[in-house]
């Protein structure tokens, strides 16, 4: 991407705070966890000249947490807990809460577990419990995945709770890895069908595994994704490829090339959350996605 690009995306990023130091998924729109995370990330990896936002951001993400230690995400239901699980991992790498705020979000998200799931036809162990979306739901391949890579990242909660938590999770996820690699929004089979592994879903899934990169599956995922890298030529898919290859080491040469052509042709249609996301993945080469990285 030229820089000119970049510093025009960078700039209506800027515009499009919210007067709670916040953003919207949307210009206008109220301010959300997840757009707010990401942005927040790169502007703060940015130019210097972008660190006199910190103050604002700082004061969003104290005013909407909750005294259970979640985040607020303005939409009348519970907690989300994958977005706070993504929170937490931003706020650790970027100090945007106390070390109590912190602790508590972790803390919050850690004890958190998806429903079990009825005995089904499936090829999967119905047992094992990871993270949901929402409390009291069914446990799906993202949030499972941010909530994993937020607890590996600290080291704030008891170290004997904590590795039995990372267990059971990396069992399911290598319970549910699809046959070719790769992982789907939650199955890997239904109804005796094999699902398609989901390119989003399978970049998370290995950011949270990257420990672990001598598993078949890990492995065998990692081929996936590097052979499937622009099947999904959308932002948020080939940011999250972009990320994840650059974590196991693979090139990302021509994915970053096609996020700077969307970034070019359509600026990503208006949509903050996004762009933040491909601006974070081209201009990696100022922080190498640490943010990331165990």
């Amino acid at each position: 991407m030229v820089h000119s690009k970049t510093s025009e995306l960078t700039n209506v990023l800027c515009r499009g705070r919210n007067a709670d130091g916040g953003w919207g998924y949307y210009p206008g729109k109220v301010s959300r966890i997840e757009p707010t995370c990401w942005i927040a990330l790169y502007l703060l990896r940015a130019s210097d000249s972008e660190k006199d936002l910190t103050t604002d951001i700082v004061r969003w993400f104290a005013a909407r947490q909750r005294e259970d230690g979640f985040l607020d995400d303005a939409t009348g239901l519970p907690p989300n807990v994958g977005f706070s699980a993504l929170a937490a991992i931003v706020v650790g790498s970027a100090g945007l809460l106390p070390a109590e705020g912190a602790r508590r979000l972790l803390g919050a998200v850690y004890p958190t577990k998806g429903v079990a799931s009825e005995r089904t036809r499936n090829r999967q162990d119905n047992t094992l419990r990871g993270w949901s979306w929402l409390e009291d739901t069914f446990s799906w391949v993202e949030p499972i995945a941010w909530s994993l890579l937020a607890l590996k990242k600290s080291s704030a909660l008891p170290q004997r709770e904590q590795s039995a938590r990372i267990e059971e999770a990396e069992r399911m996820l290598f319970d549910r890895v699809c046959r070719t690699g790769g992982w789907n929004h939650g199955n890997s089979n239904m109804f005796g069908q094999e699902l398609n592994a989901d390119i989003p879903a399978t970049a998370l899934a290995l950011l949270a595994l990257q420990d672990r990169r001598e598993h078949p599956s890990v492995q065998k995922s990692i081929e996936y994704l590097t052979r499937q890298r622009l099947a999904e030529p959308a932002g948020m898919a080939l940011s999250l490829t972009s990320i994840c290859l650059r974590v196991y080491g693979r090139s990302t040469a021509d994915v970053d090339e096609r996020l700077a052509a969307l970034a070019e042709t359509h600026s990503f249609f208006n949509n903050q959350h996004v762009a933040a996301m491909a601006l974070y993945c081209l201009t990696a080469h100022d922080h190498d996605v640490e943010d990331f990285r165990l």
